[in-house]
């Protein structure tokens, strides 16, 4: 779903979410990053020594989980009372996005998959952590 189409649907909401612009540019990086995690842990696979990539493909793959999950969970806008917990699934998949994109950068020279995936993953970080920020503003 792209951060037009969630935008669309978060105007038509019949509780118009606030910060509708920035959930939905944090969405759309997270589901970006679960595409490019993904293809990146495949593109791993099919390296002549995968031995070395072990650790790059469970981060990618694990991080491609966070970051779907917390794309999910950013679409359903209604959290009343959930705020901690939503804040908590942000610091995850911000932790999970560094330690993906930390692991690629140290491949990125060798394979130009892992730096594609580090750029998807620092920017889904940055996506989450502009959310945090504008959770913490008045609505």
């Amino acid at each position: 779903m792209s951060a037009v189409a969630v935008r669309a649907m978060f105007r038509s909401h019949p509780e118009k979410p606030a910060h509708a612009d920035a959930v939905s540019r944090c969405i759309d990086a997270c589901f970006n990053c679960v595409e490019v995690c993904t293809a990146c842990a495949d593109a791993c696979l099919s390296e002549r020594d995968v031995s070395h990539l072990v650790s790059c493909v469970r981060l990618n793959l694990d991080c491609a989980a966070v970051c779907g999950a917390t794309g999910s969970i950013l679409t359903r806008p209604n959290k009343a009372g959930h705020r901690q917990l939503l804040e908590a699934q942000l610091a995850n998949c911000i932790a999970f996005c560094r330690a993906c994109a930390s692991e690629c950068s140290g491949h990125g020279q060798m394979h130009q998959h892992c730096e594609v995936c580090a750029e998807a993953c620092n920017a889904c970080a940055g996506a989450c952590t502009d959310m945090l920020a504008t959770m913490r503003l008045p609505t």
